[in-house]
């Protein structure tokens, strides 16, 4: 799965339901290791959440994610 963080910021966010979790609004690196830590989710008005790249089922128009909402890591 490759794709460039210009592609992946703004592009919406959904579970393993099929529910809409939010917008990715940052990516947070290391870059050391030349890895991503974690994408960072606007998931409210002011509310923020992460997900690992292992959360991550398949990114097309969308992201689709392998875990539930209820999964989520809340910043």
């Amino acid at each position: 799965m490759k794709s460039t963080a210009r592609e992946l910021l703004g592009k919406e966010v959904l579970d393993a339901n099929a529910k809409v979790i939010g917008k990715v609004v940052d990516i947070n690196l290391d870059i050391d290791k030349a890895t991503i830590l974690n994408i960072v989710l606007k998931t409210g008005l002011i509310k923020k959440s992460y997900i690992l790249p292992r959360d991550i089922e398949k990114i097309g128009d969308k992201i689709v994610l392998r875990i539930a909402g209820d999964e989520i890591q809340k910043a």
